[in-house]
């Protein structure tokens, strides 16, 4: 998108209009012009041909969707994003078959509205591209899971290796885990399988890999996951850079419903390249003060790179429930993010991980158990989540972490 987009606002709130209008310029947009329903919005829109429509949808629905559906039938390659001060399902539902590409609820935020225009056009423009033939026919790929937490012993290993398997035999999905820890690599000896083939010589050899001769590199384990462990010796991760990593999952999310990436506590290049690929990210936390100030910068850094996305980026609380005088509320409001999936703390998790042999397999019917193929099936979208709780105001630890938030803003 070299140009500047140029817009066209249908918006009969005067008030309003002028508002959005000075929003959109201030975003770099080339406002157009600005016009309410019926016959005024379609007369500027057929003349001015402008890149995308941004438009109110308010009730009664009559007008509004009688303009959408007239301008999207006159002009069927004209993207139109709506906005509306209501999210009932109906309203939603009508703009969207009326020919909406996207749905915003005021207030609108610029970010997000930035966000939608960019993301529509985008959309749009691919679609033309394939048209004409300008692109390759699309490959299917699997999601990629990104396990990842800002300090180590916090459980991101048996996070990864538990829900691999939980996918594979609670959601019967083909599942690919790969060991990026480049400091241990404990992938192995938590799910008791021999190393002949590691990472690295995948990377080595992915000129001359395709469907059938990738599984060589894989370690099946008796769940059905496919393993790709870490090298056995450190040295051979100098040899790995960020385009290996992407090559690397790209390749397996080919080949796999999911692909789970476990990442050590520490950050470079490595864990960069396995965030940047991340379908979802897990960032994993527990109840003590030293992993949630690591979360804290973990997130700071998150935002910076893929905005506020609650959708990708989910917090998850590991050994939740163990007495550390930290309540988990606290760590919402300290965190300014809700806890997506808590784990509760178990000491048969260790000694499970010590057979190797995962705890969803060993211990079935146990609290963690439960909670991981619950996790696994909410992933899957076999089972739907309920609502996360309502962040917190704010006590102890959210009063005690200010300070050191405010240093680090």
């Amino acid at each position: 998108m070299a140009k500047v987009p140029q817009v066209v606002l249908i918006d009969p709130d005067r008030e309003s209009s002028a508002e959005v209008q000075k929003m959109l310029t201030s975003l770099g947009f080339a406002v157009l012009g600005a016009a309410g329903y019926g016959v005024e919005a379609f007369t500027l829109a057929f003349q001015l041909r402008p890149d995308i429509i941004l438009m109110r949808v308010e009730e009664p629905l009559v007008r509004p969707i009688q303009t959408l559906s007239r301008i999207n039938d006159g002009l069927p390659d004209m993207p139109i994003v709506v906005f509306s001060s209501d999210s009932n399902i109906k309203l939603m539902r009508q703009s969207m078959v009326s020919g909406a590409s996207d749905y915003l609820q005021e207030p609108l935020d610029s970010e997000e509205v930035e966000a939608s225009i960019i993301r529509v056009l985008e959309r749009k423009e691919r679609e033309g591209m394939r048209r004409r033939g300008e692109l390759d026919d699309p490959v299917p790929t699997g999601t990629v899971i990104t396990v990842f937490g800002a300090k180590g012993g916090i459980g991101k290993t048996t996070i990864s290796s538990n829900l691999a398997v939980a996918l594979s035999t609670e959601a019967h999905q083909t599942v690919a885990l790969v060991d990026m820890d480049t400091r241990f690599g404990d992938v192995a000896i938590t799910m008791d399988i021999p190393v002949e083939r590691s990472i690295a010589d995948l990377a080595r050899n992915l000129d001359n890999i395709d469907r059938n001769t990738l599984k060589d590199f894989l370690v099946l384990h008796e769940s059905g996951v496919r393993i790709l462990p870490a090298p056995t010796r450190p040295s051979d991760w100098r040899n790995l850079s960020a385009r290996h990593i992407r090559d690397v999952v790209d390749v397996l999310a080919q080949t796999h419903d999911f692909v789970v990436l476990d990442t050590p506590g520490t950050f470079n290049e490595i864990v960069a390249a396995a965030i940047e690929v991340g379908t979802m990210i897990l960032l994993v936390t527990t109840l003590d003060m030293a992993s949630i100030k690591d979360t804290v910068l973990a997130l700071e850094m998150l935002h910076e790179r893929f905005g506020n996305d609650e959708e990708r980026i989910k917090v998850v609380l590991n050994r939740a429930g163990m007495d550390t005088g930290v309540r988990e509320k606290d760590v919402e409001a300290t965190l300014d993010s809700p806890i997506w999936w808590r784990i509760p703390q178990d000491n048969e998790v260790v000694k499970a991980a010590q057979l190797g042999r995962p705890i969803v397999m060993a211990r079935p019917n146990s609290r963690v158990s439960l909670e991981v193929r619950e996790m696994a099936r909410a992933l899957a979208g076999i089972r739907q989540r309920q609502k996360n709780r309502q962040r917190s105001g704010g006590g102890g630890l959210a009063r005690l972490m200010r300070p050191f938030l405010r240093k680090s803003a």
